[in-house]
């Protein structure tokens, strides 16, 4: 996964949620380890997120936009399964992402389903390689 990714707008598929204008992702990955730096462009405003985990299924903890999120991630044959969980709103939300690489190696699908009181959410991000 390691490298320079940019989201497909077009291709990608956010339910409920608003399109950002882009998001760009730095991913260095040498298994297990892998960090991931999103920058988003939405009408919020610009956000940067670092995220740091291991794919040996291993727990790990991250903080996003000032929220503690714990989870683990794991391979399952060639997709990587992020599972993370955090409250929001005094709820707990489980997040589970499905990565998954192209046989060329230019493109990520990210396949991703939100649980929690609302119900559940799903989303798909395309990520073209730069």
């Amino acid at each position: 996964f390691s490298g320079t990714w940019k989201l497909n707008i077009d291709k990608s598929d956010f339910g409920p949620m608003p399109k950002p204008d882009k998001a760009d992702y730095v991913i260095a990955h040498k298994d297990p380890d892998m960090k991931v730096k999103s920058t988003m462009v939405s009408q919020m405003g610009e956000m940067t997120n670092e995220t740091t985990l291991t794919t040996d299924g291993k727990e790990f903890t991250n903080t996003a936009y000032g929220t503690e999120i714990k989870g683990t991630a794991k391979w399952d044959g060639a997709t990587l399964v992020v599972t993370q969980k955090m409250s929001m709103q005094g709820s707990d939300v489980t997040i589970v992402t499905k990565w998954t690489l192209s046989d060329d190696g230019k493109t990520i699908t990210q396949n991703t389903t939100m649980s929690g009181a609302q119900g559940d959410m799903t989303f798909k991000a395309i990520l073209d390689k730069v």
